[in-house]
């Protein structure tokens, strides 16, 4: 098993939602981050629109899935395509997953996904 992590801006959310469902992926957790990278923050008003001010940290979205390996390439390759398509910035990291459990009922391995 792998855990896909994809961080994206959040407009990219609904692709990668698709893209996931489209994959049989069962589940998938989202949540709202920040961070630095190559690219650079814009700047944004504030107050009353009197005020200019660049953040140091650019808003995200990650999402983070389990899945099967042999799912992986698929998933890969569709974000990729569609994303990319829309130049859209972002990471991905697959990380290895040795065991899982499902809390509710005990159960372990690949079928908890």
């Amino acid at each position: 098993m792998k855990q896909i992590q994809i961080v994206i801006p959040d407009r990219a959310l609904k692709d990668v939602d698709e893209i996931l469902g489209e994959a049989h992926v069962g589940g998938m957790t989202h949540y709202r981050v920040e961070g630095r990278g190559t690219t650079k923050a814009e700047a944004v008003t504030v107050g009353r629109g009197t005020m200019k001010y660049t953040p140091e940290y650019i808003p995200r979205t990650k999402v983070e899935v389990v899945v099967k390996d042999d799912q992986v390439d698929l998933i890969l390759s569709n974000i990729m395509d569609r994303l990319g398509a829309n130049e859209i910035s972002g990471k991905i990291f697959v990380l290895e997953v040795p065991l899982t459990f499902d809390i509710r009922t005990g159960r372990k391995g690949e079928s908890v996904i």
